[in-house]
């Protein structure tokens, strides 16, 4: 029997619109890397989370907002705020920070969504313009928000914050997603992991801790 079917019955509460829509979320993931973005039809995603093809028309109704909210709900931990933010040791915040967001994206779900994104992307172009609006919609990722108050504070030297989370992210994701993206290797174990996140974390603390300033002259002022 339908989910749908059961919320209905007296006495139950119905399943809150966010639940729902997390469930339906889920399983379009599975369609959709199942069959591609194409093929998939959205009988088959009601199918798998239980619910009524209405139900699932009322909350997406279409296909790319489907995949668009899919990909919003594979992402949303990487903007979430954490204890990592108010991590008193800068280099101790931004590695610990970047290791929870490359555990996440390196995972294998999140590959194969990238994956998709790719090779369907020239048939259907409305996946790239979901991703980036997804991007957008999401804000600023804890780890850039930490390199903007500390280039605030001039405890890092003046610069583009997102820039400077782009390059951390670029150095520990851009070769192993890559080849996970081609099959030709597993996602790195968690030791490979931390390497590469200390590694690029000191190599951008190495070239991007600002020089000191003379006493009393203010952070981030022309010396």
């Amino acid at each position: 029997m339908q989910a749908d079917v059961l919320r209905r019955r007296p006495g139950r509460d119905p399943m809150p619109e966010a639940a729902r829509s997390r469930l339906l979320c889920d399983a379009a993931a599975s369609i959709f890397l199942r069959d591609g973005y194409g093929a998939a039809r959205m009988d088959e995603v009601a199918r798998a989370a239980g619910m009524s093809k209405r139900t699932l028309y009322q909350l997406f109704p279409s296909k790319a907002a489907l995949f668009e909210a899919t990909v919003g709900t594979a992402l949303a931990p990487l903007h979430l705020d954490t204890e990592l933010e108010r991590e008193p040791e800068l280099e101790q915040a931004l590695t610990g920070t970047l290791l929870m967001a490359a555990r996440h994206l390196l995972a294998p779900r999140q590959t194969a969504l990238f994956r998709l994104v790719i090779a369907e992307g020239q048939r259907s172009p409305e996946l790239a313009e979901a991703f980036h609006r997804v991007k957008l919609k999401a804000g600023a990722s804890p780890l850039q928000r930490r390199i903007a108050v500390e280039m605030q504070a001039g405890h890092l030297a003046p610069g583009d914050p997102e820039q400077a989370s782009r390059l951390l992210f670029g150095m520990v994701l851009g070769g192993p997603q890559m080849m996970m993206m081609l099959g030709l290797m597993p996602p790195p174990d968690d030791a490979q992991l931390q390497d590469l996140v200390r590694n690029a974390v000191g190599i951008y603390l190495r070239g991007a801790l600002a020089a000191p300033q003379p006493p009393g002259m203010p952070p981030n002022s022309p010396r």
